[in-house]
């Protein structure tokens, strides 16, 4: 059974003929992808079989065998022979015994396979195929179906569908016998079903018919099929026994061999099932055991091991009462051996057969099922130790003693004193043993309860199972502590209580003061019970009378417990959501104090107990919108018992803004009882919405204040400055440290070149720390010092800092009374205005011990507002330079002036009338400034020129214009708000216009410190070359076809050549006319090379032949440098040319003459 199917084969002419193709055939067992369509049900749907092993074995195997079962399902004949003669002489006549043999059976199938050995060209194969295969099928063949195959011996090793048809024969005739077969079994049992209400029916015959079919199914691995069979089974059972009585089988209920008490259950083989049922012989007891293990065989080929579980223990818990009905006969203490033996061989048999296949983690059903066999394995040890005198027979142990049915004797050690000698004793050796030793007892009675207990807990089912300890202190508390863990998740308060309570008194008698600490606090938490708002312990309290008393008392005893033994601790520990306080924030308590910076509010302590407490700390810990975490702490506080305690905290930084509460803690000496205000999942959808306690904090322009501003003017070709202005407020300021740092953006500060920007400043460069490495300063933090700031004074602090790359920085001055400089140094600049955190700590003179923190965040823009471009235009006697100014595109500019600053020797001219009157940028706009620079020799000038630019943005430009700056936003107003009063809209009003006036009068001034400047270093250009070209023609007017001469004259110069340390280089010229295809026809020498020489010219003449009428400009000349013989490269060497006739015309006039023709 469940081994498959088995097929008899033959070989000819000899049967030794058959291992020439064992191999061929016994690769491709088993078989695969089977369909099979019952035949004799009207539903007739396709069940696949995925796979069928399946037994070859010869024929003679087969002899006597007279069960559909037995017999083979397909019979197959391999015809090993390539030769005609042989075939007609022997072979046809052996084969028609063969056939007439195999059909004299009921329900056989057969396959003749003719074996060539596929030698020889392909058109004999096919020739060899045709005479001999084609003979087999005319001579054997019956009716359409084919029942002759041809295959080659060994081509299935290199090609697995040669084969094929083979495969397709051998499953169509295993597939037909087994239809024949179950179609036949159905109708037996139809027949015996039919004569059920006959007298003299037997059940057991019945049985047996039942029983075939299904191991027909299981044969064909059909286990679902199989499985419905055994659960008819059981149902034709229960209705024989409902309906017979009376019969005689049925009177031999059994149990009595040695061993049943602790017969595997799930096992088939423990027993000869099948002859007892055959010889009509088995009993009850065997009967249904053997029925349950064949379903669970059949379950188990399924994979559904969690329906094993739960048909097992139903199966025991109801066949458990069936044996205590029929307790008189059996053996003494028989019930509870053989319900304890298949609880644990279920469990084992579930758990084997998971670990086959590699599942090593349950699922939670079957850790569920598992925990409620091994609680009733548990039941089992309960009565067991009861009656041996192991276990008190009072609550919880007796509990299991009330399980009985109806009508029968209850499982007590009373009732299990009836003897008989045809009982036979228990045979399990560990049970025995267990009951005659109380230490095996013990032990395996924790063991199993253990094993529940840990099933129960991953499911998340919380029965709580009992257990004895003898006096065991230890084993006793720890198993106090796990139970409570239990009650608390059901939230059975007085039960969790008692246990704490228990715990901690075996622990404080063990010296375990942590585990009595942790046992006392959960004592503490079991006096709330869930969602309520009071306090009390009178389930453990023997005189509920007085129980509010006792309850102060025990509160005050078990705080007082509590600060002892945390005192003992190493470090602190926290008590998260403890319920017997509560924490809250008093709407609007944010403030701030009148004479120091920081933060005050108001926390509302509830205490639940029914005691005064007195707390060592309060602490308060907020986020601001940002990320930022502000602490504010309370000292010493007695909370009063049963009310709601005020308490002030304080925080040293001074923050702005909204303030979201996220954790409070309340400190006792090493316990910390913390609270969590953050909103949960689901909170905001919440009806009501719960809403997160905040505070609000306006702006404190009393408290020291850091902020960053740019220098008056840029200066490109020098390190790059940003000034740090320190602000004490209201602070008498002792010592402050000043940290700035970048956000991820390679800045580095200098603190070692610091400079005052006014002597009134009192600096220290001391204690200036830089965190960078020695080959990239990925990050910076610079710290400064000032000492004996007075309050209101303003400390400002310059921090240049170097540039790689070009930095584009513009912010608005304040008003400052001394200054600091820091130089820093970028590495890289990833984007236009990296964000600098500013963190000072400092002291003052009221508390000279208090550390206090400022902390602020201040987008420095590096990047330039404008970008500026120059273009030189070289001339003889002069040079022109246009600079080109455009906005970074984002907001328009108001420039003041433009200037060229140079030397003596360097004339300057600018080309605007008027040079003071500012000129407006906007982003889609360019300003052109020109500018006419002379002098007498360029190679002498070494001092560099500066281009200095004044300008502002047109926001900053108008606001000082107008000179009222905006108000600061007040949140708590705009809260307050109410509807505004007709004077205040006239005053808005008001102020608007006078605004309006101030910026766009023309008497609205600006201070100087408003406009920025920048400075950038020039250099006086250089041209190795220049070439003064005219072009000159005999006539300036012609008509249309008439050509004109030209002579063009090339002089060069070399005025413009660098300084005299640098050697010139003079390479031949070429030149070539640049003339209009359209315009001009041009002839002679258009193209040539000349060497250049100081006032030495070139001059030819070339002939120009105009194509069209009108005013036409003459052709140009491109010159450029020729490359050297030597290869040397010309790249240094620059040429430019003027045109010195470059606006000379030629009027062209159309032809007007007339042309008479005769005809």
């Amino acid at each position: 059974m469940g081994r498959g199917v088995a097929v008899a084969y033959e070989a000819l002419p000899v049967a030794a003929d058959f291992e020439s193709v064992r191999a061929d055939v016994e690769r491709h067992l088993p078989l695969r992808n089977l369909h099979w369509v019952r035949k004799s049900s009207a539903n007739r749907t396709i069940r696949t079989i995925q796979t069928l092993p399946v037994q070859v074995r010869p024929r003679e195997a087969f002899n006597g065998a007279t069960d559909l079962l037995d017999m083979p399902h397909a019979n197959l004949l391999f015809v090993v022979c390539d030769d005609n003669e042989i075939y007609r002489a022997t072979l046809r006549t052996q084969i028609r015994e063969w056939l007439d043999s195999i059909t004299a059976k009921r329900h056989q199938e057969w396959l003749i396979v003719h074996v060539t050995s596929g030698r020889g060209s392909g058109g004999k194969f096919y020739q060899r195929k045709g005479t001999i295969v084609d003979k087999i099928k005319a001579d054997f063949n019956v009716g359409k179906r084919d029942r002759c195959i041809q295959v080659v011996q060994g081509a299935s090793a290199e090609d697995p569908t040669a084969w094929a048809d083979f495969l397709t024969k051998m499953k169509e005739c295993i597939v037909t016998t087994f239809d024949a077969n179950v179609a036949l079994y159905e109708e037996n049992i139809r027949k015996a079903d039919s004569q059920r209400m006959l007298a003299g029916w037997q059940f057991l015959p019945f049985c047996r018919q039942k029983e075939a079919l299904a191991d027909s199914f299981e044969a064909m691995t059909l286990y679902e099929d199989a499985l419905i069979q055994y659960d008819e089974l059981e149902a034709s059972f229960f209705q024989h026994v409902k309906e017979h009585s009376d019969a005689v089988w049925l009177e031999r209920f059994g149990g009595l061999s040695p061993g049943d008490d602790a017969l595997p259950l799930l096992s088939t083989s423990s027993k000869p099932y099948r002859k007892l049922i055959d010889t009509n012989t088995i009993t009850v007891f065997d009967f249904r055991i053997y029925l349950f293990a064949r379903q669970a065989f059949m379950l188990f080929h399924l994979d559904r091991v969690v329906e094993v579980a739960r048909r097992g223990a139903y199966f025991v818990s109801t066949f458990a009462r069936k044996l205590r009905e029929n307790q008189a006969t059996l053996g003494h203490n028989f019930v509870e051996s053989w319900t304890y033996s298949a609880c644990l061989d279920i469990v084992a048999a579930c758990e084997a057969k998971l670990a086959s296949q590699a599942i090593h983690t349950l699922s939670m059903p079957l850790i569920a099922v598992k925990a409620e066999l091994l609680e009733l394995a548990k039941k089992q040890l309960d009565k067991l130790g009861i009656f041996a005198g192991h276990l008190p027979a009072l609550h919880p142990f007796s509990m299991s003693l009330n399980e009985s049915s109806h009508g029968s004797v209850a499982s007590t050690p009373a009732s299990s004193t009836m003897t008989s000698p045809t009982r036979p004793p228990v045979s399990r050796t560990d049970l025995l043993e267990a009951i005659e030793k109380q230490d095996v007892f013990d032990k395996m009675y924790i063991e199993l309860t253990q094993r529940a207990a840990q099933a129960y807990q991953t499911t998340s089912r919380r029965r709580i199972i009992h257990r004895s300890e003898r006096s065991r202190h230890a084993a006793a508390q720890r198993i106090l502590a796990q139970l409570s863990g239990q009650y608390t998740e059901q939230k059975w308060t007085d039960l969790e209580a008692y246990q704490h309570l228990r715990a901690a008194e075996l622990q404080a008698s063990l010296e375990m003061p942590r585990e009595q600490l942790l046992s006392t606090l959960a004592l503490i938490r079991a006096g709330v019970p869930a969602g309520a708002q009071t306090w009390s312990l009178a389930s453990v309290q023997e005189d509920s009378a007085e129980s509010v008393e006792q309850d102060a008392s025990l509160a005050n005893k078990l705080m007082t417990d509590v600060h002892s033994l945390s005192s003992a601790l190493t470090k602190d520990f926290a008590a998260v959501s403890f319920p017997t306080f509560s924490i809250s924030l008093q709407k609007d308590s944010g403030g701030r104090p009148a004479d120091e910076d920081g933060v005050t509010a108001i926390a509302l302590i509830q205490n639940l107990l029914p005691c005064d407490l007195k707390v060592d700390e309060v602490r308060l810990k907020f986020a601001t919108a940002e990320g930022e975490q502000v602490w504010l702490t309370a000292g010493a506080a007695t909370l009063r018992a049963k009310e709601t305690t005020s308490v002030s905290v304080f925080c040293p930084t001074s923050v702005t803004g909204r303030l979201f509460l996220e954790l409070s803690q309340l400190r006792f000496s090493r316990i910390i009882f913390q609270y969590s205000h953050r909103l949960k999942l689901g909170d905001d959808a919440a009806l009501p919405p719960r809403l997160r306690q905040t505070l609000y904090l306006p702006p404190d322009f009393a408290a020291v204040a850091i902020r960053l501003e740019e220098p008056q003017t840029v200066h490109l070709d020098r390190e790059r400055e940003v000034i740090v202005c320190v602000d004490s407020g209201r602070n008498s300021v002792n010592r402050i440290s000043i940290s700035l740092s970048d956000r991820g953006q390679k800045i580095a500060f200098d603190a070692s070149r610091a400079t005052g920007v006014e002597p009134s400043s009192k600096l220290s460069v001391t204690d200036c720390v830089f965190c960078a490495d020695t080959h990239t300063l990925s990050r910076a933090h610079c710290r400064r010092r000032l000492d004996d700031r007075r309050p209101g004074l303003e400390g400002v602090h310059n921090y240049p800092h170097q540039s790689t790359d070009q930095w584009r920085p513009v912010t608005t001055r304040s008003r400052c009374s001394s200054s600091l400089s820091l130089l820093g140094h970028l590495k890289r600049l990833l984007t236009r205005s990296p964000q600098v955190d500013i963190s000072a700590e400092y002291s003052s003179a009221k508390r000279p011990s208090l550390r206090r923190i400022s902390r602020q965040t201040a987008a420095y823009t590096f990047a330039l507002p404008l970008a500026v471009n120059v273009q030189d235009y070289f001339r003889k006697d002069c040079l022109l330079s246009k600079f080109s100014i455009t906005t970074d595109g984002t907001k328009g500019l108001v420039v003041q002036s433009a200037n060229i600053e140079a030397p003596n020797q360097v004339k300057v001219q600018a080309c605007r009338k008027d040079i003071n009157l500012p000129v407006a940028v906007s982003p889609l706009q360019t300003a052109n400034f020109l500018f006419r620079l002379t002098c007498a020799d360029p190679a002498t000038i070494g001092d560099p020129l500066r281009l200095v630019l004044r300008y502002v943005s047109t926001e900053q430009h108008a606001a000082a214009r107008a000179g009222t700056p905006p108000p600061a936003f007040d949140e708590r107003l705009w809260l307050d708000r109410t509807t505004p009063s007709t004077e205040y809209i006239a005053g808005l009003l008001q102020n608007l216009r006078r605004a309006e006036r101030e910026v766009y009068s023309d008497g609205g001034s600006m201070a100087d410190d408003t406009w920025h400047g920048l400075e950038i270093p020039l250099e006086l250009p250089a041209l190795s070359v220049l070439n003064l070209v005219s072009i000159e023609t005999d006539r300036q007017r012609v008509e249309l076809g008439q050509p004109i001469v030209a002579t063009v004259s090339i002089r060069p110069t070399f005025r413009w050549t660098p300084g005299p340390d640098v050697e010139p280089a003079r390479p031949r010229l070429s030149y070539s006319i640049v003339h209009s295809q359209h315009d001009w026809i041009v002839a002679g020498p258009t193209r040539g090379t000349f060497e250049p020489q100081e006032d030495v010219g070139e001059t030819f003449e070339i002939s120009l032949l105009p194509l069209r009428h009108g005013t036409l400009f003459l052709p140009s000349l491109a010159i450029q440098a020729l490359p050297e013989d030597d290869g040397v490269s010309t790249a240094s060497f620059s040429c430019e040319t003027q045109p010195v006739t470059a606006a000379t015309t030629v009027e062209v006039l159309p032809v007007h003459h007339r042309t008479t023709f005769e005809l």
